[in-house]
């Protein structure tokens, strides 16, 4: 990890958290989503996720490359892999 990714998580981590996510809804409107929150697959990972079924993400964690996972049922799973269902 090189030190600008470290002081980018570093400075994420002061307004969000891995059990809470920031959305901005339909209406504009900034919300915090706290875990578990609902999401729908929109691709499908065989043989854990299905493409449209409901999913709990249990937290929200970064990879070493900067890329945020939900993670769900204990494993991680890119969050482009789904939409949040609020």
């Amino acid at each position: 990890m090189t030190d600008r990714n470290r002081e980018y998580i570093l400075e994420l981590f002061k307004i969000v958290n891995t059990t809470s996510i920031l959305v901005i809804d339909q209406k504009g409107i900034l919300k915090r989503l706290h875990c578990p929150f609902k999401v729908v697959a929109v691709v499908g990972l065989p043989p854990h996720i299905i493409v449209e079924a409901l999913y709990l993400v249990d937290a929200v964690k970064m990879t070493l490359e900067l890329k945020e996972v939900y993670i769900i049922n204990g494993k991680g799973y890119l969050i482009w892999y789904f939409n949040i269902v609020i």
